[in-house]
């Protein structure tokens, strides 16, 4: 009978150690590994705040590059314009549609000002006539309240004006974070390629292709979703500013059409808050029973929006679960804010596309390879080699 010997210990491991359980160790590892990742990401995410002025607009930039980077193709392919000057083409378009919609909304918003104010003081005496009534509350009580508040106004009137200060520092960051956007949108579409290219020459030579591949693939989950965005919210903006126009308020329906279209953007929140705004709209300007037809609109719009034109349009890498939607949604708004809730899904969609690919999932086969990036890497190769 052969004689049982003892399990030998690995001999890079001390006695000490290896009485230690193996799934303590394991969990050991993982855990530590865990945190200094975590670390990094908490370290990450800091100094991404400190410069959110510049991040931010590079971030809205590379979206509209997804969405008009077609656009500048079929211009470079099809006409005598280079590719610089195609993507000048593009932006000056961009920018005149988007200056030609504030204005329109602002030329009507401003001449349906007086009726605006007129109609808002009526809505406020209505409200507190019905607050009044229904909850018993006597004229003093809101006339207490009323001078409360007052008093509270003036004791922080130094903070209402650092509050000023700081909103004239606020728009020289957005004019500053406009004009930083368009130069990196321009650049983006003009030379987006080569500075991608620049990029991965900076990684090992085994990781280039396979980088290059996966981005490729992230890149066209990114325009999906800009696109979808895009169709999205301009059919949720028409079919809420119809309604507007249906129950009388032609005069509002661009600015409710231009708000809503801004707010679909932003994943559940900025539907439910759009569709709030055009309800409270309608509540003010025409009474209870129209603003009941408005929010059957929106309802009916938006329903149509989720279960019929997002499952439709939406592509294979951009399909996500509802539920990991709204978790990125409001991960992003707890770290970043409304910034965070505005790219939250876009990266999610981008990083779910990369990792499938990397992890042999390839959710668009029919790109293939890009032939002529990997003869690039490789000449590249030789000339360090040389």
């Amino acid at each position: 009978m052969a004689k049982l010997q003892p399990a030998r210990r690995p001999p890079a491991v001390s006695p000490e150690v290896a009485d230690i359980p193996l799934g303590v160790r394991r969990l050991a590892a993982w855990s530590w590994r865990l945190i200094v990742i975590t670390a990094a990401a908490a370290l990450l995410l800091w100094g991404v705040s400190k410069v959110s002025t510049l991040v931010v607009p590079v971030l809205i930039a590379v979206l509209l590059a997804a969405l008009l980077a077609p656009l500048v193709n079929v211009l470079t392919r099809y006409t005598f314009l280079g590719r610089s000057a195609a993507a000048a083409v593009a932006l000056v378009g961009l920018l005149l549609v988007v200056s030609g919609m504030f204005t329109l909304a602002g030329r009507q918003l401003i001449a349906q000002w007086p009726d605006i104010q007129t109609k808002a003081v009526e809505g406020f005496q209505t409200l507190m006539q019905w607050v009044t009534t229904t909850f018993q509350i006597d004229a003093p009580m809101i006339n207490s309240a009323v001078d409360e508040a007052l008093t509270q106004l003036q004791k922080n009137a130094d903070g209402l004006v650092n509050g000023a200060l700081s909103t004239a520092s606020t728009l020289g960051n957005i004019v500053t974070g406009i004009v930083v956007c368009l130069f990196s949108l321009f650049f983006f579409l003009a030379g987006g390629p080569q500075i991608w290219r620049w990029v991965v020459g900076l990684l090992p030579p085994a990781a280039r292709g396979a980088t290059h591949e996966s981005f490729r693939r992230g890149w066209r989950a990114l325009a999906e979703y800009a696109r979808t965005q895009i169709l999205v919210a301009g059919v949720d903006a028409t079919g809420i500013a119809i309604g507007i126009v249906v129950l009388g308020l032609a005069p509002y329906g661009v600015p409710i059409w231009l708000l809503v279209f801004l707010f679909s953007f932003i994943p559940l929140i900025g539907a439910v808050l759009s569709g709030a705004i055009a309800v409270l709209i309608v509540l003010v300007m025409k009474g209870v029973v129209p603003a009941l037809i408005m929010l059957g609109i929106v309802v009916a719009v938006q329903q149509l929006e989720g279960n019929v034109l997002q499952p439709f349009l939406m592509g294979k890498a951009v399909a996500l679960h509802p539920l990991g939607v709204f978790l990125g949604v409001a991960l992003g708004a707890m770290v970043a804010g409304i910034a965070g809730a505005l790219f939250a899904i876009p990266m999610i969609a981008f990083v779910n596309a990369t990792m499938l690919y990397l992890v042999g999932r390839d959710p668009n086969p029919e790109l293939g390879t890009d032939d002529a990036a990997a003869q690039y890497y490789r000449e590249l190769e030789r000339s360090a080699r040389s």
